[in-house]
């Protein structure tokens, strides 16, 4: 059992490492077997157009030749509505949108990323008084295990409570646009755009998802200037947390995402957060921070200890390797988490999360995911993993602007340490 007051090691997983089809995501069921479009090397589910000559030479694909092959793509994509953007997603039921405040046109109408300063952009709100340190021992159990958890990280907890109505606010304004993606997750070709109430997308999930609801997400309320949860997921206070425990000069704030698991929920299926991130980087951690109290009895995470570090784990390619994580890593948990807690994760730490009881309240949490500064597009070429496509309503927006290989640096990707 680890120090750490409030560790848990549980022996077995609670069966929540399948249900149905799932493949380890988070409830997401991988489609067209293999990568998404956007990772796929150019020769692998794109047609590329031979200008009428014939079938060209093969040849050696270098960096520069999958650079100016994305660019050609976003010139075509751009003319019509319909074709497959840059990303290689089909625009489909979501179209995918350009931000006019961080994209410009050119004379050939190509969008292209305005220059932006790339200061940066945390927030002081929660960092007066006495920051909270990360210890040498909760930094050096991160870095065994790939999880930990961050006692007080708001101390006292009274002042959570703004930032707790902020985001509590926003999750019910967005809580139609939340069953909206997990239709568009469970019910690939119903058309989640056209849904228009919670209770029509309650019925097109029952009727077409192959697996039980597991949680609802509401993405990136930060990058809304105008949303008042702003300035709470941009505090330096958990930034700082970030890099201490990566170990990382500088980070970028990747997502935000808050967590609804509602009375009778299922569970959260065993799943990495890295695997659905289009970055090629390990360094990646998550905050995990409920928006109340949890005890023993609320759907916390479950995380396989040192899973961070298996390098063989053939979830990468197949299923078989989240049948039987209880016989190969210790699972554990933090219980009875109080307001200011949270709860840190390696970017490729396996975890999940049981089923919210049904005579419970609902669970609310926000994640907030950091990346060192520096990292860079994941590229196709010499790919070891096949990414998940269900954050793609959160990453979508920048994609497009950077090329395989290049250094995510985008304005949807803030700059939030130091």
């Amino acid at each position: 059992m680890l120090a750490c007051r409030g560790v848990h090691v549980v022996a077995r997983a609670g069966g929540g490492g399948r249900r149905g089809g799932t493949n380890g995501g988070r409830g997401q069921q991988q489609r067209g077997g293999g990568a998404p479009e956007w990772a796929r090397p150019p020769n692998e589910g794109r047609q590329r157009k031979s200008g009428g000559r014939g079938k060209p030479p093969v040849k050696k694909r270098t960096t520069q030749d999958d650079a100016d092959a994305g660019a050609n793509e976003r010139r075509s994509s751009s003319r019509t509505a319909t074709s497959v953007n840059d990303s290689g997603f089909g625009s489909g039921d979501k179209q995918v949108r350009a931000s006019k405040a961080l994209t410009t046109v050119d004379a050939d109408g190509v969008a292209a990323l305005k220059d932006f300063k790339d200061a940066g952009r945390g927030t002081k709100t929660l960092t007066e008084g006495e920051q909270r340190q990360v210890s040498a021992e909760e930094a050096l159990q991160y870095e065994r295990n790939g999880h930990v958890c961050i006692r007080g990280a708001v101390s006292p907890p009274t002042d959570m409570n703004p930032m707790v109505k902020a985001v509590s606010g926003e999750i019910m304004a967005r809580r139609l646009e939340a069953y909206k993606h997990r239709v568009s997750v469970l019910c690939p070709g119903v058309g989640a755009e056209a849904v228009t109430s919670v209770e029509e997308a309650r019925k097109i999930l029952k009727k077409h998802s192959k697996e039980d609801v597991g949680f609802l997400q509401t993405f990136n309320l930060h990058r809304d200037e105008d949303s008042p949860a702003t300035e709470y997921i941009m505090s330096k206070r958990f930034a700082k947390i970030a890099a201490e425990l990566m170990g990382c000069k500088k980070v970028r704030l990747y997502q935000s995402c808050v967590f609804v698991k509602e009375p009778g929920m299922a569970e959260t299926n065993w799943h990495s957060d890295l695997n659905m991130v289009p970055l090629d980087t390990n360094d990646f951690i998550t905050l995990w921070i409920p928006l109340r109290s949890l005890d023993e009895g609320d759907a916390a995470l479950h995380f396989a200890s040192k899973s961070h570090r298996d390098f063989s784990l053939p979830y990468w390619h197949t299923l078989q390797g989240m049948e039987d994580l209880e016989g190969r890593y210790e699972i554990d948990t933090y219980d009875e988490l109080d307001l200011g807690d949270l709860t840190a994760h390696n970017g490729w730490t396996l975890h999940w999360s049981p089923p919210q009881p049904k005579d419970a309240v609902p669970r609310y949490a926000l994640s907030i995911c950091y990346v060192a500064d520096g990292a860079r597009r994941l590229s196709a070429r010499n790919l070891r993993r096949a990414p998940h496509e269900e954050d793609l309503w959160s990453y979508e927006g920048w994609l497009k602007d950077i090329e395989p290989g290049a250094v995510a640096k985008h304005p949807e990707l803030p700059r939030v340490w130091p």
